[in-house]
């Protein structure tokens, strides 16, 4: 009998628990999706996804005069939408028991902008992913131009991020020239080039450029130097102006 009688409670605390989560999970699925909550994570105010407009597109999939509860929400359908964003590095959409669709996007962060030898552009962050261009937009980055092909970007960015990893050439140059074959440094408020030669031993071309111009710092010897090469091996190479005697 006392089996019989434990056997029973345990069933009835079963059967308590399934009602429970049935009532609670019917109650729930059956309510219409009260709202939408758009997180996008950057470090700046403004970037390339715009807020409002991504919300009205999320809130058209949703179609809530049509989805009146949360069972009939295509949340598959936002996933993959905001997945499709190319400025989106992370995504997620999840209902939450309040009724409400939380969306989150993490924002890429370009380091650099590089231009192909046809005048196209196109952003790379720190780890050389590759975004899109957008009209617009207005932030300053390390420019890389010349004649760049889809090829070249792997070491083009590798130079340009060596260029922004050095604190001293990452405040003095604002952008890379590459030839082809050759790197050029285009300085800010210099009307000089500076030659890096090839991608070999970038780093220690650019920490021989700052000791040199750290040296050069307010001698008007400097305003005599049309060109300065660091592509030879523990030497400056320096060519005068043409007008300079």
């Amino acid at each position: 009998m006392k089996k019989f009688l434990k056997i029973l409670v345990w069933v009835l605390t079963i059967a308590a628990i399934g009602c429970l989560w049935f009532f609670t999970h019917k109650e729930h699925i059956e309510h219409p999706l009260k709202g939408v909550e758009l997180t996008i994570h950057r470090q700046k105010e403004n970037g390339f996804i715009d807020k409002d407009v991504e919300y009205q597109k999320i809130m058209r999939i949703c179609d809530t005069a049509k989805n009146n509860d949360i069972t009939k929400i295509p949340l598959d359908s936002v996933r993959n939408y905001i997945k499709s964003i190319p400025w989106a590095v992370y995504t997620e959409a999840n209902i939450t028991f309040d009724e409400v669709l939380e969306v989150n996007i993490v924002e890429c962060q370009p380091i650099m902008r590089i231009y192909d030898k046809n005048g196209r552009s196109v952003y790379l962050d720190a780890d050389g992913n590759v975004y899109p261009t957008k009209s617009g937009y207005s932030e300053h980055f390390l420019i890389g131009s010349g004649n760049i092909t889809k090829d070249d970007l792997p070491k083009v960015f590798k130079v340009m991020k060596s260029v922004l990893n050095n604190l001293y050439s990452s405040c003095c140059v604002k952008q890379v020239y590459f030839d082809g074959k050759n790197y050029e440094l285009v300085l800010n408020n210099v009307d000089m080039k500076v030659i890096l030669g090839d991608d070999q031993d970038v780093d220690e071309k650019l920490m021989n450029m700052k000791y040199f111009l750290e040296q050069m710092q307010g001698s008007p010897e400097l305003k005599n130097y049309c060109k300065i090469n660091f592509n030879f091996e523990n030497q400056v190479v320096c060519t005068r102006n043409k007008n300079k005697k």
